[in-house]
């Protein structure tokens, strides 16, 4: 039934998705509340809500315009349903930036499958990144992705090679500038410094442990189906679907050291996840394990709800 409903995009899938979404951050924030009920507070999580619908949509951007799913709403389904596993993805404010700025970056680096505007799009998507590494410096790793895009559309170029370093450096030389000039360097030192952690026990709790356990057996499960399933056509979408395996992988590795660990890091694997879960959906032909793929998944986001 589920499934059927969300087979296809239509207005009335997307707003029974943005009222999921809102049911998810209500509870997220009922539950975690630590500061007073101020109107600061309350326009704080309402610019908090909206930075989420804006990241919903551009999800939906880019998998429409790249033609990285055929034409239904899996996709954000599966992204805000992560969001409810993961409580904590839709409370941090500086994340839901990081995000939606890597996102801005990776909607340019899945347009390189077209040949036009290749330079400026490898710059655009580098800069980006460049951005979201001032935020966060572990961010930077996703430069890495520009370049598997560059290989894998066939754009190998010396330029196309020099382009990104010149994009990404852009925004971080134009910060230190401006902190130069109001002497106030310190700021940029401790943003960019090595900041880390490998301690891994907050996902001992059963609220983060359950579905990280069930993501993960899921993707493993759908994952190399999938890509058989998809490489044994010969097809346009067989480069973009290895681009999209390398972006879990490199993300991976962003997310692994990030130095803050409450389960909202995971936030920033959500849309390959989302996209790779989509595909897999799409090839599966028999409707009922369609249902339970997704209803288990929405049965751990109330299992979350309730421990």
């Amino acid at each position: 039934m589920i499934a059927n409903f969300f087979n296809k995009t239509k207005p009335i899938n997307t707003l029974f998705i943005i009222g999921l979404l809102f049911f998810i951050y209500i509870f997220s924030i009922g539950r975690h509340l630590e500061e007073e009920i101020t109107l600061n507070f309350i326009l704080k999580r309402i610019l908090n809500f909206l930075l989420l619908l804006v990241t919903l949509f551009t999800v939906n951007f880019i998998i429409r315009k790249n033609n990285l799913t055929k034409d239904n709403s899996y996709t954000i389904l599966l992204f805000v349903i992560f969001m409810g596993m993961f409580p904590f993805a839709v409370l941090e404010f500086k994340l839901l930036i990081v995000n939606l700025i890597l996102l801005f970056a990776y909607r340019r680096i899945y347009s390189l499958r077209t040949s036009k505007e290749t330079y400026k799009k490898i710059f655009d998507s580098a800069f980006w990144i460049g951005v979201a590494t001032i935020l966060a410096p572990w961010s930077s790793l996703a430069i890495l992705l520009i370049y598997v895009a560059i290989y894998l559309f066939d754009k190998v170029t010396w330029r196309n090679i020099i382009v990104p370093l010149v994009g990404f450096c852009t925004p971080i030389i134009i910060y230190v500038t401006y902190l130069y000039a109001i002497n106030d360097i310190n700021e940029f030192k401790e943003n960019l410094e090595y900041l880390y952690s490998f301690s891994f026990r907050i996902f001992n709790s059963a609220t983060l442990l359950i579905p990280l356990a069930l993501v993960t057996s899921l993707l493993i499960w759908s994952i190399f189906p999938t890509t058989f399933k998809i490489t044994t056509v010969n097809n346009e979408f067989k480069n973009s679907w290895y681009l999209l395996v390398f972006h879990f992988v490199i993300l991976l590795f962003v997310v692994l050291p990030w130095p803050v660990k409450n389960g909202g890091e995971l936030l920033l694997l959500f849309f390959p996840i989302a996209v790779i879960f989509t595909n897999y959906l799409q090839i599966i032909e028999e409707k009922w394990f369609k249902e339970v793929f997704l209803y288990t998944l929405l049965a751990v986001v109330l299992t979350v709800f309730l421990l």
